[in-house]
């Protein structure tokens, strides 16, 4: 089994954050936790707006999913000024 295997992402109950979650042999328990709420959602940014700095007031739609579970997410940058 590779250690990867072992780490996942999930919701923190108690806080409802994005965590970073190492697992032993029960996989329902999490051996320990780190804060990953930020890290995700600058990956997401970056993978919807392929690398770049969105502009402000720029948007993007993602689908995504499998099977009867399809999600369709809006992200844009908020405008402002300069």
């Amino acid at each position: 089994m590779n250690m990867l295997d072992r780490v996942a992402i999930r919701v923190a109950p108690l806080s409802n954050r994005i965590v970073l979650a190492r697992f032993g042999k029960d996989q329902s328990v999490a051996l320990e936790t780190k804060d990953a709420m930020s890290a995700v959602l600058q990956a997401v940014v970056q993978y919807a707006f392929d690398g770049k700095m969105p502009e402000r007031g720029e948007k993007v739609e993602i689908s995504f999913g499998g099977g009867e579970e399809q999600f369709t997410m809006l992200i844009a940058r908020k405008g402002g000024a300069a």
